[in-house]
């Protein structure tokens, strides 16, 4: 496996990650609604009058992260396959690596950083809710949640990379 190969792509996925999860709510700010800290979302959903959409939107919610969880299996498959990795092991490795790394940069640049500090992506009724917003161990918690299915994806992925290629 190229090191070099790996750290590229490293780059690349969190680049894209950022960049598709950051449109996403320029475009629709709700599209993460579930992923906000549970204060965010009741003062939300109190102040605009849409109870009852919440489940509709916890609905779609799972939708979509259930289809990038896909997504990411044969992503990953296809980038390990790139960095050369050739045995089952090797691929194991190099998607564990991924899901490790988009997950810090997830919690790091994405929930810490531009989150709390662009108010253009606050849904509507919060902007005011600054120390909400800042809650750095609800989104580390928020992460450690969703890293088991994360990681019992990873031996799939591999065994995408080994059936395929």
């Amino acid at each position: 496996m190229s090191l070099k190969f790996y750290i590229i792509e490293c780059a690349a996925l969190c680049a894209a990650f950022g960049a598709l999860v950051i449109a996403m709510l320029f475009i629709n700010p709700l599209s993460f609604i579930s992923d906000y800290p549970p204060e965010i979302q009741e003062r939300y959903y109190s102040s605009q009058r849409k109870a009852a959409a919440k489940g509709r939107l916890t609905k779609m919610m799972i939708a979509k992260k259930a289809f990038f969880i896909i997504l990411g299996l044969f992503l990953f498959a296809l980038m390990a396959h790139i960095t050369g990795a050739v045995s089952y092991v090797q691929s194991l490795i190099a998607v564990c690596g991924y899901i490790a790394v988009l997950a810090v940069f997830d919690i790091v640049v994405l929930d810490w950083l531009i989150f709390p500090n662009v108010k253009r992506i606050r849904l509507p009724g919060t902007e005011d809710m600054n120390a909400e917003y800042r809650q750095m161990w609800f989104h580390v918690r928020s992460t450690l949640v969703m890293l088991p299915i994360l990681i019992l994806g990873a031996p799939i992925s591999a065994g995408i990379m080994v059936w395929i290629w």
